[in-house]
């Protein structure tokens, strides 16, 4: 898996793209929604920056693959917490889960990896053990 500094354009791209794939796909809405957030320029992400790293991300996910050929590819939760853990910043980090929340929801489809991804980040970041009863209710009632 590639490595980025942490707070790093690079680290944040490689969370918006593991909430726009984790699903198996990535719609329109769910870019538009990435689109949206305004601080992304304030970090410096551009659409260069956050193409490269979704290509580094894919091809880092399907070199750890374990059985390319089911269709499905598993992070890791380790692995994955450590990723999150790469965004350090409290504020940014809060940016980055309503950003991710907004991803997630755009298409009209709440995937449960989808709502599993949101849920450890807000345990890593925010501590909340029942960080997933606050995001299922608050999925259901928007």
């Amino acid at each position: 898996m590639h490595t980025y500094p942490a707070n790093s354009p690079e680290a944040i791209s490689r969370i918006l793209a593991l909430a726009m794939i984790v699903d198996g796909h990535v719609s329109p809405s769910e870019v538009h929604a990435m689109h949206r957030a305004s601080f992304l320029k304030q970090v410096k992400v551009d659409d260069e920056t956050f193409d490269q790293t979704l290509r580094e991300l894919c091809e880092d996910l399907l070199d750890a693959a374990a059985n390319r050929r089911a269709g499905v590819v598993e992070i890791d939760p380790k692995l994955l917490d450590g990723l999150l853990l790469d965004i350090r910043d409290p504020l940014l980090q809060i940016c980055l889960w309503k950003t991710m929340v907004d991803i997630v929801q755009a298409d009209g489809h709440l995937d449960g990896r989808e709502t599993t991804l949101v849920r450890r980040a807000a345990r890593a970041w925010f501590g909340q053990d029942r960080a997933e009863d606050s995001f299922t209710t608050a999925a259901l009632t928007t």
